[in-house]
C-alpha cells in the first residue's frame, strides 16, 4: 500500500510539472534565487518575437525599500560594448572610416600601431593589454599616456584576449571620424531611432525615479553598495544604463534591420576566425545551444542580453546585486525551453551559531579560501573568485554553482572537539581539494603610495588594542602625500577603497592623503558588511 502511495505521489508530482508552462517554470525558477537573496532585478524573455515573460523582483533601493519595476534602469556595463561596435560599423558603411584602418591614423605615435587595425580593436585581437583602472582611464590623454606604455600581449591578429582597452580606443575614434562626440552619435544612430528613451549615459547624475541603487551584498537585513564612479568609468566599454524593455527594442530593432544593413550585422554576429567573438558580439554556447549578445558586470550590477538564432529565443536580464549565480539561473531559464534537468534552490533554515565558527582563512599550497559570515549567509572569496556567497544545504555543507548550473560543494570537517580545521572542496567533475584553516580571522593592513613600503608592501599592519578585536588600528605611522588603501593579509583578494560619497566599498577609489605627517589609522569592521575608518592627523 506504501509502495502504491508513493508511487501515485511522484506521477502527481510529474504531471504538475509536465502540465506548467514555460511562464510558470520561468517564475518558478527565478521567485526561489529572488526569495533566498540571490536575485534582485527584472527579467525579460521572448519567443519569436513575442514577450512571454516579463517581471521585476526586489528592491531598487534598501534604504526607501521601493520595489524594481520593469521601468528600473540598470548600469549595463560591458554591453554598452555591442552599441560601440554598432556605431562603428555604421560610420565603415558611410564611409567615415576602414576596418582595416590602422591605429597610427588616429594615434600617430602609438607603439606598433601601423601593424594594429580597428577590426582587431572589435574583435579582441589587438594584443593591447585589458585596462580597467578608473585612475588611467578618466579622458583620453591620460589613457593614451598610459597604454602606449604597456607592452602588447601579443603580436597584432594572432590571438584572442579580452580588452577593454580596445573598446576605449574604439570610443576615442568614433568621437574622431563620426562630427560628434560618441555619446551623441549613439543617441543619434541608435537610441533615437529605435525609441530607447531610458538608455543612456551618466548614470551617476541620472536623475530618475526608476533608478536603481548598485549592490555587492543584499540580505533582509544588510547590504553593501557598490562603488559610484565619479565620471562615466569604462566609458565606450562600459558607461551605459538601460531598463529590460529598452534592450528589447534594441534586439528587435537589429533583428529588423532598422540600424545596420543585414550583411553588415551578420558579420557582426559571426565568429572572427576560429574565436568565440564577432564585431562586438559573444557567440559563447549556452546549455549547448549557440547565442548571440553581450553580458556585463560591474560594481553593483550585472546583466545578460542575448539571444538563441536557432530558435528566436531573447533572454534579457538585469539586476542591480552583483551576484554571480545570475549566470546560473539564467541557464537553467534555458533549459526549460530544451526540457533539459536543472535544481530549483531551496531555503535550509541554519544554526547561526554554528556557521559562524566557519569563518576564517583556509590554506592550500598556493591558495588562500577567505570565508566571511555576512547576516547569515557564508562567502567565499580567493585569489581567482569574486565574492560568491554559499546555498546552505546544512550549517556544514554549502554549495555554489558555476555558469552552467553546476554545484561545486564545500564540506567543513571538524576535530573531535567540534573546532573546525578543514574546507573540503569538490568541483562538479568529482575533483577534491582541501584547504586547512590557518585563522579564524582575517588580518588588516594599510598600503599605498603614501606609505613607507609603497605599494607593494608589505602593509603597515593594523592590530586591535584591547578586547574589541574590531577595532583595527596603527597609530603614530608616517605618511606623506599620495594614496591608500586596506587589504587583507598581504594580498589584493579582499581590498577596501572608497566609493564617490566616501564609503568604504570592495574595490574602491583609493584614499588620498594629502599632507605629510605622522598619522593614527583606524578600521572599524564591527559591522563587516559596512565597515568605516579614519585617517587621523596627529
Amino acid at each position: 500500500m506504501k509502495n502504491l502511495l508513493l508511487f501515485a505521489t511522484i506521477l502527481l508530482f510529474c504531471q504538475n510539472a509536465q502540465s506548467q508552462s514555460k511562464e510558470e517554470k520561468i517564475e518558478k525558477l527565478i521567485s526561489a534565487y529572488s526569495q533566498l537573496n540571490r536575485f534582485n532585478g527584472s527579467v525579460l524573455v521572448s519567443e519569436k518575437g513575442k514577450i512571454i515573460f516579463e517581471k521585476s523582483y526586489g528592491i531598487k533601493n534598501f534604504q526607501t525599500q521601493e520595489k524594481n519595476t520593469n521601468q528600473s534602469i540598470y548600469r549595463i556595463y560591458s554591453t554598452t560594448k555591442s552599441f560601440t561596435a554598432t556605431t562603428i560599423l555604421l560610420l565603415n558603411d558611410m564611409g567615415k572610416l576602414s576596418l582595416q584602418d590602422k591605429l597610427t591614423k588616429y594615434f600617430p605615435n602609438f607603439p606598433k600601431g601601423d601593424s594594429i587595425t580597428i577590426e582587431q580593436l572589435l574583435t579582441h585581437t589587438s594584443g593591447i593589454q585589458n585596462n580597467a583602472n578608473p585612475e588611467d582611464t578618466k579622458d583620453e590623454e591620460t589613457f593614451i599616456n598610459f597604454i602606449k606604455a604597456q607592452p602588447l600581449d601579443f603580436s597584432p591578429g594572432s590571438q584572442w584576449n579580452y580588452s577593454n582597452s580596445n573598446y576605449y580606443l574604439l570610443g576615442y575614434i568614433i568621437n574622431k571620424t563620426a562630427g560628434m562626440s560618441y555619446q551623441k552619435a549613439i543617441q543619434k544612430y541608435i537610441l533615437d531611432p529605435l525609441k530607447m528613451t531610458n538608455t543612456g549615459f551618466g548614470f551617476k547624475e541620472l536623475k530618475n525615479k526608476n533608478k536603481t541603487t548598485g549592490y555587492e551584498f543584499l540580505s533582509k537585513n544588510n547590504f553593501r553598495e557598490g562603488i559610484v564612479y565619479d565620471y562615466d568609468h569604462p566609458h565606450t566599454a562600459g558607461a551605459m544604463y538601460s531598463t529590460v524593455e529598452d534592450l528589447y527594442k534594441y534586439e528587435e530593432g537589429l533583428k529588423s534591420y532598422k540600424i545596420l544593413k543585414k550583411e553588415t550585422l551578420e558579420k557582426a554576429q559571426t565568429p572572427f576566425h576560429n574565436y568565440h567573438y564577432g564585431y562586438g558580439w559573444d557567440m559563447s554556447p549556452i546549455k549547448g545551444k549557440e547565442t548571440v549578445g553581450h553580458d556585463g558586470g560591474g560594481p553593483g550590477f550585472v546583466s545578460r542580453f542575448f539571444t538563441i538564432p536557432q530558435d528566436n529565443i531573447s533572454i534579457i536580464i538585469l539586476s542591480n546585486l552583483r551576484d554571480d549565480s545570475l549566470y546560473s539561473m539564467t541557464s537553467k531559464i534555458v533549459s526549460v525551453f530544451y526540457n533539459l534537468p536543472y535544481q530549483i534552490p531551496t531555503h535550509i533554515k541554519i544554526d547561526f551559531n554554528r556557521i559562524n565558527q566557519l569563518k576564517g582563512i583556509y590554506n592550500t599550497s598556493d591558495t588562500n579560501f577567505y570565508i566571511s559570515v555576512n547576516d547569515g549567509m557564508l562567502t567565499l572569496v580567493d585569489s581567482d573568485t569574486r565574492n560568491k556567497v554559499f546555498f546552505p544545504e546544512s550549517d556544514r555543507k554549502f554549495y555554489t554553482e558555476d555558469n552552467d548550473g553546476n554545484k561545486i560543494r564545500f564540506e567543513f570537517k571538524s576535530y573531535k572537539d567540534g573546532k573546525v580545521n578543514l574546507l573540503k572542496i569538490t568541483s562538479p567533475d568529482g575533483k577534491i581539494t582541501e584547504a586547512k584553516k590557518t585563522s579564524d580571522s582575517f588580518s588588516w593592513g594599510v598600503t599605498g603610495s603614501a606609505t613607507p613600503n609603497g605599494w607593494g608592501g608589505p602593509d603597515i599592519k593594523l592590530i586591535s588594542e584591547n578586547k574589541n578585536t574590531n577595532i583595527l588600528k596603527a597609530q603614530n605611522i608616517l605618511l606623506k602625500p599620495g594614496e591608500i588603501k586596506f587589504r587583507s593579509n598581504n594580498e589584493w583578494v579582499i581590498e577596501l577603497g572608497i566609493n564617490g560619497y566616501g564609503k568604504l566599498v570592495e574595490h574602491g577609489n583609493n584614499i588620498k592623503i594629502a599632507n605629510e605627517g605622522t598619522y593614527d589609522v583606524v578600521l572599524d569592521m564591527t559591522d563587516e558588511t559596512n565597515p568605516t575608518y579614519q585617517v587621523i592627523k596627529k
